[in-house]
């Protein structure tokens, strides 16, 4: 009777298991799925991102990617400083300035080298920065990196010249390719693919016989390298994980070898990644967003392997105006 009582024991005790949630691995796996979210604007820096939440490229280790995009660093800020973001690409003086400002978030990597440009009319042309004395140009993002960047070719070009050039600040990307396009300005410092962009509208409009011409004048990371041989390469933005997130050293590595997973799919399927990509930017034209993936190479570098490039960046920015960094170099601690 012993057995017998115990063997119903175990058959009772079995089949409770197996029928109850806790027993079904399809749940257990839905139950421990963890989500985060990704974020960044709608530029080249953040297509990796987009690819890995449509993809689920995470979904094996039980982990759920959303993207969100930001529109100017005002809403950046507001985000991050607000935990709603995990992870967001951002400009590598921003990482700096939260992490100086106590906001001890971490820099994964730097993945954008090159992605800045200058477009013009094309009977107004640049051949060099002398060209710009007495003229107008759009730049996006008052006091953050593409301004920033802009000031200090001109100051390093120019010198007192370069209060000759007139700088038409706008409160976001689009605004400034529309200044362009709209005849009002003769020059704008863009982004892709909003360069790309721009070029393709410019082309469209020309073969409906209305608009202006537009050509790329200047590359600013080819500029930047000329002007500043000691410090020539240009780490423009990358990749941080926030608060949130950044104690979690094997969730962080993982997204990090994902993104590159990702930057390196979208360089050799370009037409798909564009497809991806225009899920969530349903407004760019898709020829535009195909081309600025061929014409930027993300080429993700860990913060660490890239602290030398950025703290000669860093100190750079700093001889100006040492509040872009946030008055100091970054602790160790920064980079992850």
């Amino acid at each position: 009777m012993k057995y017998l009582f115990f063997s119903v024991y175990l058959f009772v005790s079995l089949s409770f298991l197996l029928l109850s949630p806790k027993g079904n691995t399809a749940d257990n796996a839905l139950n421990h799925t963890r989500s985060f979210t990704l974020a960044g604007p709608g530029a080249v820096v953040s297509y990796p991102l987009m690819v890995m939440a449509q993809k689920k490229m995470l979904s094996q280790h039980h982990i759920a990617l959303e993207f969100v995009q930001w529109k100017n660093p005002q809403q950046l800020r507001a985000m991050v400083m607000g935990s709603q973001v995990d992870f967001t690409a951002m400009p590598s003086n921003l990482a700096a300035t939260f992490y100086n400002h106590g906001h001890e978030l971490s820099l994964i990597n730097i993945s954008i080298w090159d992605i800045m440009s200058i477009v013009s009319q094309q009977g107004h042309r640049l051949v060099d920065m002398q060209d710009l004395i007495g003229q107008e140009i759009a730049v996006p993002f008052k006091n953050d990196m593409p301004s920033i960047v802009l000031k200090e070719l001109l100051d390093a070009n120019l010198a007192e010249k370069a209060k000759q050039v007139t700088i038409r600040n706008s409160h976001n990307l689009a605004d400034a390719a529309q200044l362009l396009l709209a005849n009002k300005v003769k020059h704008a410092l863009l982004i892709e693919p909003l360069s790309s962009v721009v070029l393709h509208q410019a082309n469209k409009n020309n073969a409906q016989k209305q608009g202006v011409n537009l050509i790329t004048s200047l590359n600013i990371s080819q500029l930047w390298q000329s002007s500043f041989p000691s410090s020539p390469k240009l780490p423009q933005a990358g990749i941080i994980a926030n608060i949130t997130v950044n104690h979690d050293r094997k969730l962080v590595n993982q997204v990090n070898q994902a993104y590159k997973v990702a930057a390196t799919w979208c360089q050799e399927n370009v037409v798909q990644c564009a497809d991806v990509v225009s899920t969530y930017l349903p407004k760019m034209p898709r020829a535009a967003l195909i081309s600025a993936i061929e014409k930027t190479a993300i080429t993700t570098v860990d913060a660490k392997l890239a602290k030398k490039d950025l703290e000669s960046f860093y100190r750079l920015l700093a001889k100006s105006d040492a509040k872009r960094i946030g008055n100091k170099l970054p602790e160790d601690g920064f980079y992850f």
